[in-house]
């Protein structure tokens, strides 16, 4: 396969990951990245990066994670073995977004101008270090930069046309 042929291949989303062994019987501390973690059985069997196939349930909650089993994981030891495996769908599994909805993935790539009209530049990532949601911007020239994902930093997300209007702040632009 050539380079070309694999950058057309839908990018692999991780939808979820074993944090670590969950009791002695098999069960896994699993962290979801799903808006409602209850949807994770949609996606079963959930696949890894080199394409194995696993069958997950979840159990309950636990503080920010999920307790879950993995069919055929059955005592600790297994379990601990599967400590940071991913599990991943691809864009083509997720449901279709909803009018005036749309994926974070889809603004990569948007172009991102200002509400004077000029152009900001182009959105090259969508981030959360914690505080909240951010868009990366590259802007024609120089270092790119974040803005929080609100107003009054972006004004508006046209993803059917890919063009994000932003108000950008000093305080987030690099000199």
């Amino acid at each position: 396969m050539t380079s070309a042929e694999n950058d057309n291949r839908p990018k692999p989303i991780c939808i979820a990951e074993v944090m670590t062994a969950h009791g002695i019987r098999g069960l896994v501390k699993l962290r979801c990245h799903l808006e409602d973690p209850q949807e994770l059985s949609a996606y079963n069997p959930l696949k890894t990066q080199d394409g194995k196939e696993w069958q997950v349930t979840l159990k309950n909650r636990v503080k920010t994670d999920w307790v879950a089993e993995i069919k055929g994981i059955d005592d600790r030891t297994a379990a601990e073995k599967l400590r940071g495996l991913k599990f991943y769908i691809t864009r083509d599994d997720l449901p279709a977004p909803a009018d005036n909805e749309f994926y974070y993935e889809d603004l990569i790539g948007c172009r991102a101008i200002t509400t004077q009209g000029l152009t900001a530049g182009v959105v090259i990532g969508v981030d959360n270090f914690g505080a909240g949601d951010l868009i990366e911007i590259q802007p024609p020239g120089g270092q790119s930069y974040y803005l929080p994902i609100a107003e009054p930093f972006v004004q508006k997300i046209d993803a059917i046309a890919r063009l994000i209007t932003v108000e950008p702040h000093e305080e987030f632009m690099n000199e």
